[in-house]
């Protein structure tokens, strides 16, 4: 499969295009324009994600990733609707949200769409991922599998349900039975689970070890080609452009944060390892990290601190198993950590988010 991810520079500059990680403006406001037909006001929505509203902006344009959670779980409690991001995923159609929708509609065969979604992906949601490519396909003694490999750190699983249920409902026209058979999912059901199972027509495995489809090996098979062969090509191009651009607009703290996310849990995180995964010197990371404000040890803390807020309002996760997922020796280690940042014991924290 093509690698979409491209060689970190020393070269790299401070930039407001994306902070950490982030998601294209065009699936922003494609939720917002569905959450007002459900009675969401538009104007508070998208104050909270930080675009204008007036005029429509740029469907390229980066949004912060944790900005878009806040606002998601925000419109989901308004509506009083657990289910609607699986809803929004299944009326909404993906080559009018994004360039990269329109690649796979453009794309011969549904593996080759797969192929294009590793490559360009990141232009939708730009995430951390364990290894290079987002989605894999696995044979297993049960089965072919499409694995995602997105690391679901702090825990999203409404980002989960949406890419699956995404990928079921647009891949129904081109084949005449069902192929997805099995859905694995980390998370466990958070009130979206009847809506999420009747989509993908499939058991969902709810606390699996991965977040997976067990589909057909004739699926890989199914044609597409919506669209000419010369139209891929100028989808491609542009879309290769737009990837230029959001790698010369990614902040050198964005970069170093994807590149602890898989072994934040080791508790072996250093700066000097991070520095030669992104082919800078000690002192290169180390100034680059001053030149946007931080440090190396700050950014570690805040990373750590936010994805434990995220865990302790879920209330899915032990104090002992947040502690080890965080790269903490033990949960007293953890604790103190914690009420360093944020004033208050995690227990505290978390009644104080009754």
């Amino acid at each position: 499969m093509t690698v979409a991810d491209k060689a970190l520079t020393p070269a790299a500059k401070p930039a407001t295009k994306m902070v950490r990680q982030s998601i294209a403006a065009g699936m922003v406001m494609g939720f917002i324009d569905y959450a007002e037909t459900r009675g969401a006001d538009r104007a508070s929505l998208m104050a909270m994600v930080g675009l204008a509203e007036r005029g429509k902006p740029d469907p390229n344009r980066r949004v912060p990733f944790s900005r878009y959670v806040a606002m998601l779980r925000h419109t989901t409690q308004l509506t009083n609707d657990p289910a609607l991001v699986v809803k929004f995923a299944e009326a909404s159609h993906f080559g009018e949200l994004s360039i990269v929708g329109l690649i796979g509609y453009a794309s011969e065969t549904m593996r080759d769409a797969l192929d294009q979604l590793n490559r360009f992906g990141r232009l939708v949601t730009d995430v951390a991922t364990n290894g290079p490519d987002r989605f894999t396909l696995v044979h297993e003694a049960d089965g072919l599998w499409l694995i995602d490999n997105r690391i679901d750190e702090a825990p999203f699983p409404e980002l989960t349900e949406s890419t699956f249920v995404r990928m079921v409902s647009g891949t129904r026209q081109f084949g005449s039975t069902p192929f997805v058979s099995l859905v694995d999912v980390t998370h466990i059901d958070h009130g979206s689970g009847s809506e999420f199972q009747r989509v993908v027509n499939a058991p969902v495995r709810y606390g699996a070890p991965r977040n997976a489809l067990r589909v057909s090996m004739a699926w890989q098979d199914y044609r597409i080609s919506l669209y000419p062969r010369y139209a891929f090509g100028l989808f491609c191009a542009h879309a290769d452009r737009l990837l230029s651009e959001l790698d010369a607009g990614q902040t050198v703290i964005g970069q170093v944060e994807r590149a602890i996310l898989p072994v934040l849990h080791t508790g072996q995180v250093k700066a000097h390892g991070v520095a030669k995964q992104l082919g800078l010197s000690d002192q290169g990371l180390y100034r680059a990290l001053r030149a946007e404000g931080t440090t190396f040890e700050k950014l570690l803390a805040e990373l750590r601190h936010r994805f434990a807020q995220s865990y302790l309002t879920e209330r899915r996760t032990s104090m002992k198993e947040i502690a080890y997922l965080l790269g903490y020796s033990d949960v007293s280690a953890f604790s103190r950590a914690f009420r360093r940042m944020e004033g208050l014991a995690p227990k505290e924290y978390q009644n104080n988010q009754n």
